[in-house]
């Protein structure tokens, strides 16, 4: 068991969910994406210049009135739901943790296109000093690309294929890099799953400062 949950078989995207109205394909998301203004260049390259990540990236947020929330709920909401059921029938503790605190989709998630060459090629994690709540990180391919991603202590690669879903724990366990070298064009939609003590106060999950360390493109 390496707790890396990648699934394919998400709900027809012609569904109809009550409380986010029609479902986009993938295709319709990244339209929307490549026409939506105010979207960044880079990504993280605050903390060491050496892991650079470069992508053309754009924060949403699921409490936001767009076309592409439904889609993305979804693929996610459905991917998860076997997630903590499989573990949480293993790993009994996961169930206690969630009676001490709350768990709770990052409202705010980010949508990135990788031109080719393009890629985060440093190994990393998604929970560190600036996010420690962060308890999964997960990821959606909106198209089908050439080069996935790398979880060496895992032994495994990922494939991209759109509409695939995959949730991972965003500790140390589980660093991962993009495959170089990145061919073609890649679209992913990306963000976390988090646990706060009891009491602590809401927030995005998102470093403080992230707003302001971004090139604005358009």
């Amino acid at each position: 068991m390496n707790f890396i949950e990648i699934v394919d078989d998400t709900p027809p995207l012609w569904a109809k969910r009550r409380a986010y109205g029609e479902l986009n394909t993938c295709k319709d998301v990244i339209e929307y994406f490549e026409n939506v203004p105010n979207k960044s260049k880079g990504g993280l390259p605050f903390f060491n210049k050496s892991r650079k990540k470069v992508c053309v990236t754009k924060s949403f947020n699921f409490s936001d009135n767009n076309p592409i929330n439904a889609s993305i709920y979804t693929f996610v909401n459905n991917s998860l739901g076997k997630y903590c059921r499989k573990y949480c029938d293993k790993y009994d503790y996961l169930n206690k943790l969630n009676t001490s605190s709350y768990w709770r989709l990052c409202p705010v998630y980010n949508v990135q296109k990788y031109e080719e060459g393009e890629g985060f090629f440093s190994l990393h994690n998604e929970q560190s000093g600036s996010y420690p709540y962060r308890l999964l990180a997960w990821m959606v391919y909106l198209n089908d690309a050439k080069s996935g991603t790398e979880f060496p202590y895992q032994e495994m690669i990922v494939e991209p294929k759109k509409g695939r879903t995959v949730i991972w724990p965003a500790g140390w366990t589980h660093p991962h890099k993009g495959v170089t070298p990145n061919e073609g064009i890649k679209y992913i939609a990306t963000g976390w799953f988090y646990t706060l003590p009891a009491g602590e106060p809401k927030f995005d999950g998102r470093h403080p400062d992230e707003e302001k360390i971004t090139e604005i493109l358009v």
